[in-house]
Formats: C-alpha cells, structure tokens, sequence
C-alpha cells in the first residue's frame, strides 16, 4: 500500500459493495463481482498479458505482499479507469500475492501475510470465516488435467486459489487432519503406496440374499476369522516396506476387524514410514442395514481422520451372480446392495493436498459429487473396490472412471481391489491387476487423454501390490520382478 493512497483513509467501493483490505476476502468479493460472461468467449483472454493489466496485477501484488492488506482506493481508481477489466487486473495481482501462503505452491511465505496463513491453519480458509464474505477461498492444490490451450472458464485463469461458493458446500464436509497426520511427507519426494488385497477368495466372504417387501438384496461381510492373521502380516509388510499411505479394498472391514486392527495402532515403530492406512470397508456400526464405512486412521496415534459412507449401492444385474461364480444365488435378479446408503462426501486438507475418500459404485455415479470436487479442488482420491479386476487391455468402468477424475478434476486416484472376484473367474493373469494409480502428468503433455498410470499386482492376500510394467517391445505385461517398486503418488501442487 504506498503511503499516499493508504493517508487518504475511508472505505472504497466498486458496484456499491465496500471493499475489503483483507487480500483473500477482497479476492473473493472481486471474483464474485466479476462477470461470468467475460470468460465465455475471448474478452477475458484478450485482457491477459495486457500491459495496462499486468502493470496493476504487479502493483496490487506488490502492495499486498509489502504490507499484507490491499490497497483499496487504487483498486477502486482500476475499476474507474478500466471497468471490469480493472477488476481483472486486481484479481490476477491478489491471485499472485496470495501464492505465498500457499503450501502446495513452493513459495515461502512473506512476513506480511502470515495472518492468513494463520487462518488457513486454524480456519481451513483463506478468507476470514467472521468476515464479509461467504464459502471459502483456499489455496489450488490441483488443476484440471485435460488439455488446455488457455483458459476456458473463470477459474482457469488464477493460479493460486480457487473460490469455493456456498452452494459448493452441498452434501459435502470440510475439515483438516491435524498437523501431526500429515507433518511427516516430503514435500517433492513421491509418496509410496502400500495396498494389500487382504481377501483372496469367496471363501474369505459371506453372502445374504434378504428379501425386504418382495424385493431382493444382497450382503456381502467379511470372514473375522480368516483375516485376523492376514491383518498382522499386512502391518509388518507396511511397516517393512518404506509405504508412507496403506490402501486396503472394499468388503474387508467388520467391527471385530477394526478393534483388531487397533492393536497395531498408536505405535511408531522404528524404521517405519506409515503415515495413513485406509482400514478397507465394510459393514459398520450397529443398525440394519448398517453403512458400507470406509475408515482412515492415523497409525502413530491411532485416531480415526477420515471416515465415508458407500453414497451409490452396486445393483447386482441378472446373471452377475453366474458370471462371478458367487457361492450363492439370489432368489430374484437383480438384487441391489443391503446398506444405509450415506449422503456426504469428506473432503479434508492435508499435507499432501485435499483428500477425498470413494468406494467403488460412487466413483462410477458421479453426479453427486464430481462439480463440488471440482470446486474444492480435491487432489487425491481414494477408491477402495470389490469387483474383477482391473485391466490394463481393456479399459473398464473402473480405470474410465479414475481417468475421468484426472481430467476434470486433476486428482491423483488410487484404486484398490481385492483378489476375491478374480479367483473365481477366468481371465487372462498376465492382465489381471488389483491397484491402479492415475494421476496427473507433469509437466503436462500436449496429448489428450494423457495420465500417469501405474498397474500393479498381488500375489496373495498380505502381500503389497507392486508395479508391473509392459515389454516395450510387444506391449504384454512382463512377470512381475520381486523388486518391483510400489506404486506412487505425487503431492498436490500448482503447476499448470
């Protein structure tokens, strides 16, 4: 703010709306102010790389990272001078200046503004919660991976952080994990994936069909008995292996199987770099129907940071039953999923960006999710299955799905399967996987469609899957090496 504009004193205003000194609320009062209608055609492109904008974009950073508020007046003299335009320019200075408090963004943070990087550690928002303005501004951990030219909607165009309205908020709950949950990952190294499929055959399941008011239903539980040992020799196989976040699939959590999982809980052991382990999912609770809950856990401390609730139940379709070789058959087809279905997704912030949690049918129905995700900005999906397994040859409704959340959302999506379905059906092994990890690649290619993908397999039921590349030759998938790596995620960034 230079002297002279910060003596004259007085509250400013553009449209009649006063405007802040806070530079994330003044961001979010601009943005908001702003005309969607600029960035539907080329106007809002033909304002980028302006003289006149970029020379008020440095001016506005300038003041914002010297002295930590927003000029205001010289905002109002753009708005005179240049109208919307002006409101641009602002915006593009603020969206720059608030680059520094962004944790995903590798700047550091000027001194001036560590009270909103204060906020965004106390709060989950850049903007002030008690301040003028609604929903909440946070910092850009993630970027649409589709191919862009140039911008193509309002957001496109900030780099640093994105607005997330009220209406965002639908069906969605915002928290944080605590700075012990996440304190521990690097900030460029990647962050290796531990996922065990635990269950290895029908054998490890047990089946109901219940029929409620002459419809049909099925459940699906896990055997307590037959996992117990499996879960042990899986927590060393995490601990031994260097995983930083275990993955476990659907259909491998009961409540005995979480108080057994407790007793490896709530320790640090030596040489251990577990972080996160995602306990599977599962019937939970008490009630009937009771939640498919998936479960995320802390494993120093043991505390549950991350539960979520099945929101879409799988319909099993007439003769699935058959073509799964199911040890038992429903008395009428098709038979929908037995659960409490829930209705909220969690999105948290974290170290290593903003995590979401999915299981199987969800991933696939994505109208109640996919634009508020988009809107949060999510960068990391985690999506425990029960289904055949993944295939690398022949794109399924599973890897379509993760690729999809790469392309318009940008998140990182970590697809975690079991050995059950697949041990009863016949398929080729050599293309039979039960992880998949997509994500991002960067920096980004000028191919569409193009996403990191790393397949990777189980051998049995405790071990971790590792990767397992194709011949570069013939394209088949080589035998898996025993020293093949685990597969990988990057953390969340800006990069464009």
């Amino acid at each position: 703010m230079n002297e002279s504009m910060s003596a004259s004193g007085g509250k400013h205003s553009i449209k009649g709306i006063v405007l802040p000194a806070d530079p994330a609320d003044l961001f979010v009062v601009l943005y908001d102010l702003l005309p969607d209608r600029h960035f539907r055609g080329l106007r809002a492109n033909e304002w980028q790389g302006d003289e006149a904008v970029d020379q008020l974009a440095e001016e506005v950073c300038e003041d914002v990272r010297s002295f930590g508020d927003a000029d205001t007046a010289h905002v109002e003299q753009a708005f005179d001078q240049y109208g919307d335009q002006g409101i641009f320019a602002a915006l593009i200075g603020l969206d720059e200046a608030l680059g520094v408090v962004n944790p995903f963004g590798g700047a550091r943070c000027a001194s001036a503004l560590t009270k909103i990087a204060r906020r965004y550690n106390e709060k989950n928002q850049l903007n002030d919660p008690e301040g003028p303005t609604t929903g909440k501004l946070l910092p850009r951990c993630a970027r649409p991976g589709k191919l862009l030219v140039q911008p193509t909607g309002k957001p496109d165009f900030f780099k640093q952080v994105h607005r997330v309205t009220e209406d965002n908020f639908r069906n969605v709950r915002h928290m944080s994990f605590k700075q012990r949950n996440g304190a521990h990952f690097s900030g460029k190294k990647a962050i290796p994936i531990g996922s065990a499929p635990l269950l290895e055959s029908y054998e490890d399941l047990m089946f109901d069909f219940p029929e409620v008011d002459g419809k049909t239903f099925y459940k699906v539980s896990p055997r307590d008995e037959r996992l117990c040992d499996r879960i042990d020799h899986v927590v060393k196989n995490l601990d031994d292996s260097g995983a930083e976040i275990g993955v476990m699939p659907e259909g491998s959590l009961s409540n005995g199987l979480m108080d057994h999982w407790a007793t490896h809980l709530g320790t640090d052991p030596e040489g251990s770099r577990l972080r996160w382990v995602l306990l599977g999912t599962g019937p939970l609770g008490e009630g009937d129907p009771r939640p498919n809950r998936a479960v995320m856990v802390d494993r120093s401390t043991g505390e549950t940071i991350l539960t979520h609730d099945k929101m879409h139940g799988f319909t099993m379709g007439k003769g699935q039953a058959d073509r799964w070789r199911l040890p038992d058959r429903p008395r009428h087809e098709a038979a929908a999923e037995y659960l409490e279905r829930g209705d909220i997704v969690t999105v948290a912030e974290t170290a290593i960006g903003r995590v979401a949690v999915l299981i199987c049918e969800d991933i696939k129905q994505s109208t109640d999710w996919e634009a508020a995700l988009r809107a949060f900005g999510v960068s990391h999906l985690f999506v425990p299955l029960l289904s055949s397994p993944i295939s690398r040859k022949f794109p399924r409704w599973d890897r379509l799905a993760a690729e999809r959340c790469v392309e318009v959302i940008g998140a990182w999506v970590i697809l975690a399967n079991s050995l059950a379905v697949g041990a009863h059906i016949k398929l080729p092994p050599d293309n039979c996987f039960n992880v998949l990890v997509v994500g991002p690649r960067l920096p980004r290619s000028l191919d569409n469609g193009d996403c990191v993908a790393q397949f990777a397999r189980s051998e049995n039921g405790t071990e971790l899957a590792r990767v397992v590349e194709p011949d570069r030759e013939s394209g088949a998938m080589r035998r898996r090496p025993e020293d093949a790596p685990l597969p990988t995620i990057g953390r969340g960034g800006t990069a464009p």
